[in-house]
């Protein structure tokens, strides 16, 4: 039961990621138009043997109860977080479907697969067009994703599923969010102080030591260790933005324990007990989010071949 193709590989050069709302739409219509979707996956796949061309479709707790008589372990809706002093929004959705390739071209023209006669019937939360920025940076000039697992074994331990999970084997969690970067203030400061709200330096991304770096720097309360093992996530997070508008990051997270994101969740909003929230909120905004399961690919193809 192999995993979808976009887990597991290194993030592309370019990424476009969809977060649906089916509102109405019939369950033979989604299935029909993802199969759509994964047919023209198929077709530019042959085209375009070296684009590396990858995807993943994921459903929300909602949709997923229509589709299999299942659910996924400790699967359930994100939940908001209210009464901190930076409040984070949820905007439940039902289908999240992430494509990658090394060409902006194929990435839309499969978002285009996805849509295609669907789209005046459902309500399309996002449509972000993400890419690689230099050297692998976010917009705030910080490399992203330092933390993550970078062999194929080490990813595939932390994002999927165990073989005890039965028929959710290789399938994967996800935590979706789009943030939305203030960098006309992040740009305003020292690149010192920059550094200081990383926990990082900017240049190399070397982890400051523990008596200078302040204890709501964003590593302090996104690292996470217990037994004296990190717990790890598998980031495809990518920046995004129009020079004349929005501008942030997608944040795009595969686990096998959705509660590490609760965790983490909870501390970059300060909402455990040392009340500390991540600093990195006075410059960045989540303006959504959401939970999704990625089946793996025989069980998703199960799914929509399934009357």
């Amino acid at each position: 039961m192999p995993a979808q193709s976009v887990i597991l590989p290194l993030p592309s050069v370019h990424a476009r990621f969809l977060v649906i709302k089916t509102q109405q739409l019939e369950v033979a219509r989604i299935k029909a138009q993802l199969q759509h979707f994964l047919d023209t996956r198929d077709r530019l796949l042959t085209q375009h043997t070296h684009q590396n061309i990858k995807v993943a479709i994921a459903f929300g707790p909602e949709l997923w109860a229509r589709l299999h008589n299942k659910m996924p372990p400790n699967f359930s809706p994100l939940q908001e977080i209210t009464g901190a002093a930076f409040d984070m929004p949820v905007v439940p959705a039902d289908i999240f479907i992430h494509i990658a390739s090394e060409r902006a071209d194929i990435c839309f023209i499969l978002a285009q697969a996805a849509l295609q006669g669907i789209r005046n019937d459902v309500k399309v939360v996002d449509e972000i067009t993400s890419f690689r920025y230099i050297d692998n940076r976010d917009l705030t000039g910080f490399i992203d994703g330092t933390e993550n697992p970078q062999m194929a074994d080490e990813r595939a331990e932390v994002a999927l599923l165990p073989e005890e999970s039965g028929v959710f084997c290789e399938g994967s969690f996800i935590f979706a969010q789009r943030f939305v970067h203030d960098l006309d203030k992040w740009n305003k400061l020292r690149t010192t102080a920059q550094e200081d709200v990383f926990g990082r330096t900017k240049l190399d991304s070397v982890e400051l030591p523990d008596d200078i770096k302040p204890k709501n720097a964003h590593i302090s309360r996104v690292v996470i260790e217990e037994d004296g093992e990190e717990l790890e996530i598998v980031r495809h997070s990518l920046p995004y933005g129009d020079a004349s508008g929005d501008m942030g990051l997608f944040f795009v997270a595969y686990t096998n324990d959705l509660n590490i994101i609760n965790r983490m969740l909870a501390r970059m909003h300060g909402k455990t007990e040392d009340g500390l929230h991540d600093r990195l909120l006075h410059f960045t905004k989540p303006v959504n989010g959401a939970y999704f399961f990625a089946p793996s690919q025989e069980l998703l193809e199960q799914i929509l071949e399934a009357d």
